[in-house]
């Protein structure tokens, strides 16, 4: 688990009688993001993948379009910030404390305004959406380890491109987003599975990263609907066991009698915490 948990004695009770034990859970930390020198945003977050987090952070709420505008991203020493440098000065607002929980103060008419309707010609079956949250389920590695996390992941055809799991469900996003500008990776036109609620601002890095199709295992809330049909993108909820709920962009599931042949095992091609081949 590494930088993901830390072992905490603790007390157990079962049938009124408590017995010591050491359990794992998940670490939080706040890592504040420097930008051109300049102290910016403090996210509480699971400490990995922090160049990601920085990276995806940026471009999802629109300081950068690619990573040619990046000039230099690293983790100081401590583990606690990530300094990016980047290739041209940035009139950057004062923003609060990222929690690991929700944020807010966007409106819907505010937001559905900043951005134009997807057009994507992706379309999915019902078995592939019990499929791939079956496969993501499987490899919530730190879940099932100590639970109290979050797990998202990108998903192409029969394939996990790449799942984070962290305390906040917004910094998964933010994670799969920089993983994949900084390996030249397109998000457009890949699902978005997320284990966590999908709010308003969730849905938000989805439109940014073009992602068409957004499943999660539990509920949108308002906000997010309204975005989703205004934005064409299909918004997928509850989706657990062999069924879900579709809250907007029903055109895109594929309801005519045609099924998917899914593979019986999971192709996972880069996994949390492994080694990168892409990199190597």
């Amino acid at each position: 688990m590494g930088d993901s948990a830390i072992r905490f004695p603790i007390v157990r009770y079962e049938d009124g009688t408590g017995s010591p034990l050491e359990v794992p859970v998940p670490r939080e930390e706040r890592v504040v993001l420097y930008v051109n020198g300049r102290e910016w945003v403090g996210w509480m977050c699971t400490p990995t993948w922090l160049e990601e987090l920085a990276v995806g952070f940026l471009f999802n709420e629109g300081f950068i379009d690619g990573m040619e505008e990046v000039a230099h991203v690293r983790v100081c020493g401590s583990g606690r910030c990530v300094d990016v440098w980047l290739e041209k000065d940035v009139d950057l607002p004062g923003l609060p404390t990222v929690t690991s929980g929700c944020s807010g103060g966007t409106t819907f008419e505010t937001v559905k305004e900043e951005r134009e309707p997807l057009t994507s010609r992706v379309n999915i079956t019902p078995e592939r959406v019990v499929w791939w949250m079956q496969r993501l389920h499987r490899a919530a590695d730190l879940h099932r380890a100590v639970g109290g996390v979050h797990t998202s992941a990108l998903a192409e055809g029969d394939r996990l491109v790449h799942i984070v799991e962290d305390v906040g469900r917004h910094n998964t996003v933010d994670k799969l987003a920089g993983y994949c500008l900084r390996r030249g990776l397109p998000t457009r036109d890949r699902i978005l599975l997320t284990s966590g609620r999908v709010s308003s601002e969730m849905l938000a890095k989805a439109a940014r990263m073009g992602t068409p199709v957004v499943i999660s295992r539990t509920s949108p809330t308002s906000l997010a609907v309204d975005l989703a049909r205004a934005w064409n993108i299909t918004l997928i909820g509850y989706a657990r066991g062999r069924g879900f709920r579709v809250y907007a962009g029903e055109h895109r599931i594929r309801s005519d009698g045609t099924t998917d042949t899914l593979p019986t095992s999971l192709s996972v091609k880069h996994r949390r915490g492994a080694e990168d081949a892409e990199d190597s």
